[in-house]
């Protein structure tokens, strides 16, 4: 766990997104939580020694950030539209995906449920504990539930799948749009760290790489429909302009991953 100001950790060695910690006087608030069940119960283990868990946040609706949050306590808060996201998820589908990343976990798993958030919200959120004010905003763009976790007096903010740090961005899902708006509502933030989704720890000046990675994208795919390309030919004659390395441990191949964006960003643009 790495100590990125007073009172704000990051643990970033466990698979998937970077999960975070604020402790207050008045407790802790956890953001994220492991995909594997059994880094969610060594997780649980840890923090715990840093206080009470008040709350916990999921910053998105991605299996990587909240798949596990029943292993938890405290209040869990997300997004309306990643509550409407998660009571649609089949607890079957979860345990698929345990089998395949995380088999030894299996046993932890006996009597899941999807745990669904107890407050949700659109727009804006400050939560007061302490002397800690923590402020969530919608932060789209990546996915359609995604919140930023902003934490003022720490110069903090931890950004969800908003901002991919010398990894591979992910748009399988993406509304260009929306993302590059939240990367500007990012970049007027006066924050010291920003703890991206995935990769390690970045400054703000990072925000205009990862905006020009996804205006690249849209400038290809825009090109290829206006060349009349179909989404196979684009699939097959599209070289990806992300010159970022694939996170390890991550679903989907590059091929994939390459593959699943285009179709995405066609669907998009051919509206």
């Amino acid at each position: 766990m790495i100590r990125v100001s007073k009172n704000v950790y990051v643990e970033d060695g466990i698979k998937a997104c970077n999960l975070g910690l604020i402790t207050t006087e008045e407790g802790t608030v956890m953001i994220d939580v492991p995909i594997a069940p059994s880094d969610a119960v060594r997780w649980r283990d840890e923090i715990a020694k840093k206080g009470e868990l008040r709350y916990l946040i999921n910053t998105e609706e991605h299996a990587d950030h909240c798949q596990n949050s029943w292993f938890f306590t405290g209040v869990l808060i997300t997004s309306q539209q990643t509550r409407e996201r998660l009571a649609k998820e089949a607890p079957d589908e979860v345990i698929k995906r345990v089998t395949r990343l995380d088999p030894d976990g299996l046993p932890l798993m006996k009597g899941f449920r999807l745990r669904l958030a107890d407050i949700t919200f659109t727009g804006n959120l400050n939560l007061y504990l302490g002397n800690h004010t923590i402020r969530l905003f919608q932060l789209q763009g990546h996915s359609p539930g995604g919140i930023a976790v902003h934490i003022p007096d720490e110069g903090v903010v931890f950004t969800t799948d908003c901002v991919f740090h010398r990894v591979k961005t992910w748009l399988q899902e993406a509304n260009p749009d929306q993302w590059l708006d939240s990367l500007r509502k990012l970049g007027e933030l006066d924050v010291d760290v920003i703890v991206p989704g995935h990769g390690g720890l970045c400054k703000k000046e990072y925000l205009e790489e990862q905006a020009r990675i996804i205006r690249q994208w849209v400038e290809l795919i825009k090109s290829a429909i206006g060349k009349g390309w179909s989404v196979e030919e684009a699939i097959h004659r599209i070289t990806q302009p992300d010159p970022n390395p694939k996170q390890p441990g991550t679903p989907m191949t590059e091929e994939e991953l390459n593959r699943a964006i285009i179709i995405r960003l066609y669907q998009f643009y051919s509206k």
